[in-house]
């Protein structure tokens, strides 16, 4: 097994990490102190075997989570540690089923841990980590060599067998002493009673002849005893005896087929449907009867077949009744609410227009349109033609205003005119002397400009035309005429404004009319339209309309309410006219002349008379049903009688009759039924009495040859009996039997007198008894001595090939791994040591290691390194000699090797990973080094904090996060 991928979800300090694509040879894992090394050996210790509890180990953040992809024979599998659950294993990718214990070749945890994950404590010889139930010799030399050490024990209890039956040497002692005394104590004893042999068979003869006389008189009391029982039996027995006869004498004749035949479990059922038909058939003629006077036709059965065809219609008509009832009210009802109000809509139309007919009033309303777009025109129309109206007024009043305006500011106009006249120098004045400054200093500029350049004669006219015009203003008269602070010249402004203002209200007001010419005439047609006088204003025209439109929405909301009435109305009619149809079918009602809603009051009726009909018509054919079913279960019953009278085709009355016959012949029946239940019981009861053993043994001498069945004893009771006249006879008898007895047994107790006297009498003697007594108790402490004996030599010899077993076995199981062992000792020493034995004290293990020059050291005598390394060695070879390729882990066990072993180990455990999968954890950067020179591939892994970093094919980042370590 390998591991390829493993996740340390939860475990000790390790929390989702995570080793993924694991290299299936070396893998050195590198981390600083408390990196999580040893936590990580000891989640693949505990991998396949679970976490147990209160175990020293590191705890879990929430619970153990552990789970590994694992390569087993190129197949792959799931193994997974929950908690502290078992670890389970599931196959992957279709892989064969197997179990931990074949992967883990069943070995245990311990013998696991101390030979696959190996610490500093696992190189040491009594490991700290062993338990009292494990012992080293069975993880280091296999489990098969642990047995070794039950030799001696086995050994040495056959001795202690041996020594408990003869003692050392097998004499008279011990288990032996009591079967040689027995055998010597009986020798003794058929001596004596040798003597005595021929006195006491006479006695003995003499006591068989009374033991022969007691025999014979037990023999005739029994017999008498017999016999007084037998008829003691008789007597007991003979009334019920005689009952017996008598009816077995009454149903001599009898058929027996026909009474077992005769349906006699039925005469119950019979009586009870016999009743039942009478009773049925008196209901079928009264429940006629009631039906031809209740309804009024002439042929009723027609009318009753009628009814029943209509039978599920009729009684839905009548669930429907009072429905259809209230459905006609609330039509009747709805109907009345709306002519009234149709009556107070046509009243309200007459008051709106008096001049209406309220006859056709409601139709002229309904005629006017007053849609949407009705609406939204009439409101125009009458809006624009107010606001029209209302403009043109404001218009007109405008002007008045303003040619009272204009006439004001006119005369203002002309009176600051006439007071100002002739005076001031006005701006125009001034004009001429501004033209030729201007004139002149553009010709000034020039000169310069063309003498001096362009810039100069810029400068030259700026200058002589700001001269020029300072002269001119400067001569300006600014002062000019006002009226009230308002000068003229703002007047005559003020008035060109109320002049144009005017303009524009006289063409305003042009428009104004044309506009209101047009609306005008929409508005007069509207008015025709509405039936309106030509005074009527716009905004009563629009209240007008505003009105008739509601009074038409309310007339149209009745209109649908009457359409809607009239649907109601036809679907209820349609289904009256359903039910009256049916109903005239039936002949249950007469729809000439019939209107559905004025004689709905009718049709009701009719069908509440029709249900009533329907009920007696369904009594008659219950009574008519009842009958039959009782009939025809009378005649299934009827037929099972042989001797029953021919009711297929029978009438109701035929039918009673034959009922009447079959219990009457029941009756009969019944009563030879009982009589012979009587003679079977009285039968079962003497039979019972009679073939008990004590008293069947009484009736054996009657017992004929030919009597081979159970019956053979009532046959002897019958033969006893007619021996005897009568129950006197038998009496007397018995009276004579029980002085025979009496008799019988007096002279018995007088030979079992003389028999006591002569057996004590023997037992005074010796016989052929004591003497076979005596060769009984030689051959008893004979067959006691022999398996004693046999059991001493078997223990011996057993003792004797243990011992040379166990040196044996010793020399064939330790010699060949203990060859390996020293080989890689030898290799990893460099030859200072040259082989390793074992001392062959398996219970406090040992191993002595050989030095070059032959000189044998134990462990105790090795150095801390030196002993580490035997150890090492003992577990290497152990691993390659294991049936099954398990990771195997080392946690810094070379640490105490100087550099020249260190080299060799790893030499060494290269080898090993080219069949196990190998872990080598290390804090030794050294380590590292020596890994990559001396190993041909390996691959590398960072740990720090429970975390992995990796997989590296070079040392060098490990290396790295190992350097703080050199300092």
């Amino acid at each position: 097994m390998r591991i390829k991928n493993f996740d340390l979800d939860d475990f000790g300090c390790f929390t989702r990490a995570r080793l993924q694509d694991v290299n299936g040879g070396l893998t050195v894992i590198a981390g600083p102190q408390r990196a999580g090394k040893s936590t990580f050996m000891e989640a693949v210790r505990h991998l396949g075997y679970g976490v147990p509890r209160g175990k020293d180990l590191p705890p879990p953040t929430e619970q153990y989570d552990l789970t590994a992809d694992v390569l087993v024979d190129g197949a792959e599998y799931q193994l997974s540690l929950t908690g502290y659950g078992e670890p389970t294993l599931a196959s992957l990718d279709g892989s064969p089923e197997r179990t931990l214990q074949e992967v883990y070749s069943n070995l245990s945890a311990t013998q696991y841990q101390q030979l696959f994950t190996i610490s500093l404590d696992e190189l040491r010889r009594v490991p700290t980590s062993l338990n009292g139930d494990v012992s080293l010799s069975a993880v280091l030399l296999g489990a098969a060599y642990g047995d070794v050490l039950e030799i001696p024990k086995i050994q040495e209890e056959f001795s202690e067998t041996a020594r408990q039956i003869g003692g050392k040497h097998g004499r008279a002692v011990y288990e032996l002493k009591d079967p040689i005394q027995e055998i010597q104590s009986g020798v003794e004893e058929r001596e004596a009673a040798n003597a005595q042999v021929d006195e006491f068979n006479q006695k003995q003869d003499a006591r068989s002849q009374v033991n022969e006389r007691i025999e014979e008189l037990d023999a005739e009391v029994e017999a008498l005893q017999t016999e007084r029982t037998r008829l003691n039996t008789v007597l007991a027995e003979y009334e019920e005896f005689e009952a017996f006869q008598e009816l077995t004498q009454e149903l001599h004749d009898v058929d027996v087929d026909k009474i077992d035949s005769f349906p006699s479990e039925r005469l119950d059922r019979v009586q009870q449907l016999q009743e039942q038909l009478e009773e049925a058939d008196q209901e079928q003629t009264t429940a006629e009867e009631e039906f031809t006077e209740q309804v009024s036709v002439d042929d009723s059965e027609p009318y009753r077949d009628r009814l029943l065809d209509a039978q599920s219609t009729i009684r839905t008509y009548s669930r429907e009744v009072a429905g259809w009832r209230e459905r006609v009210k609330t039509l009747t009802e709805q109907q009345s609410e709306l002519d009234s109000e149709r009556r107070d809509l046509r009243s309200r139309a007459a008051d709106l227009r008096p001049d209406w007919n309220e006859e056709t009033v409601l139709d002229r309303v309904r005629d006017i349109e007053t849609d949407l777009f009705a609406r939204d025109e009439v409101r125009s129309i009458t809006n624009t033609y107010e606001n029209i109206q209302s403009e043109y007024e404001d218009v007109e009043r405008d002007l008045v205003e303003k040619e009272t305006q204009k006439e004001q500011l006119a005369e203002d106009i002309e009176e600051a005119t006439d007071a100002s006249s002739g005076t001031g120098n006005p701006i125009r004045n001034q004009l001429p002397i501004a033209g030729a400054g201007a004139v002149l200093a553009l010709l000034a500029g020039i000169v310069v400009a063309v003498t001096a350049g362009a810039i100069s004669g810029v400068v030259v006219t700026l200058v002589v035309a700001f001269a020029s015009s300072a002269y001119a203003a400067s001569r300006i008269d600014w002062e000019s005429p006002n009226v009230d602070g308002m000068s003229v010249e703002t007047l005559r402004a003020e008035k060109r404004s109320v002049e144009a203002d005017m303009e524009g209200l006289r063409s305003r007001k042009a428009e104004l009319e044309n506009e209101r010419s047009s609306t005008g005439e929409k508005l007069e047609t509207l008015r025709d339209d509405l039936g309106l006088p030509a005074e009527t204003g716009p905004a009563a025209v629009r209240e007008f309309y505003r009105d008739l439109s509601e009074f038409q929405a309310e007339l149209t909301s009745l209109e649908d309410d009457a359409e809607t009435l009239k649907e109601t109305e036809t679907a209820l009619r349609t289904e009256l006219r359903d039910v009256a149809e049916t109903l005239d079918d039936i002949g249950a009602l007469d729809t000439e002349g019939f209107d559905l809603l004025d004689d709905v009051k009718r049709l009701f009726a009719a069908v509440e008379r029709a249900e009533t009909d329907l009920d007696s018509a369904e009594a008659v054919v219950a009574a008519q049903r009842s009958v039959k079913t009782t009939e025809s279960e009378l005649r299934d019953i009827l037929s099972e009688w042989d001797d029953a009278p021919e009711v297929a085709d029978a009438e109701t009355d035929a039918i009673i009759r034959a009922a009447d016959q079959f219990l009457e012949r029941g009756e009969e029946v019944t009563d030879l039924v009982e009589a012979r239940e009587q003679r079977d019981e009285t039968h079962a009861r003497l039979h019972r009495r009679l073939t008990a053993s004590a008293t069947a043994a009484a009736f054996e001498s009657y017992r004929e040859s030919a009597d081979e069945d159970d019956e053979w004893v009532l046959r002897a009771f019958e033969r006893v009996v007619e021996e005897y006249a009568d129950e006197e006879a038998i009496e007397t008898r018995i009276e004579t039997i029980d002085e025979n007895i009496e008799d019988r047994e007096d002279e018995r107790s007088d030979c079992v007198e003389r028999r006591v006297e002569l057996t004590n009498e023997l037992e005074e003697l010796a016989s052929d008894e004591d003497v076979r007594e005596a060769h009984a108790t030689i051959e008893s402490g004979r067959r006691r001595l022999e398996p004693l004996a046999e059991d001493y030599a078997t223990s011996r010899i057993a003792e004797y090939l243990l011992d040379e077993l166990h040196e044996r076995f010793i020399d064939r199981t330790t010699g060949p791994l203990l060859d390996e062992a020293g080989d890689i000792f030898a290799r990893i020493t460099d030859g200072t040591y040259t082989e390793i034995d074992s001392t062959n004290e398996f219970e406090d293990l040992d191993f002595e290691s050989i030095l070059a020059d032959g000189q044998a050291q134990r462990t105790g005598e090795l150095s801390r390194a030196t002993a580490e390394q035997l150890f090492l060695a003992i577990r290497l070879a152990r691993i390659r000699r294991h049936e099954s390729s398990l990771p195997v882990l080392l946690d810094d066990s070379l640490t105490n090797f100087d550099p020249g072993h260190h080299i060799r180990t790893l030499q060494t455990i290269s080898e090993l990973a080219d069949t196990n999968q190998v872990f080598l954890l290390t804090c030794h950067p050294e380590l590292l080094d020596r890994v990559d020179a001396h190993t041909d591939t390996a691959q590398y892994w960072c740990l720090e904090g429970g975390r992995f970093d990796g997989p590296y094919s070079s040392p060098d980042e490990p290396s790295a996060l190992l350097q703080p370590q050199r300092s």
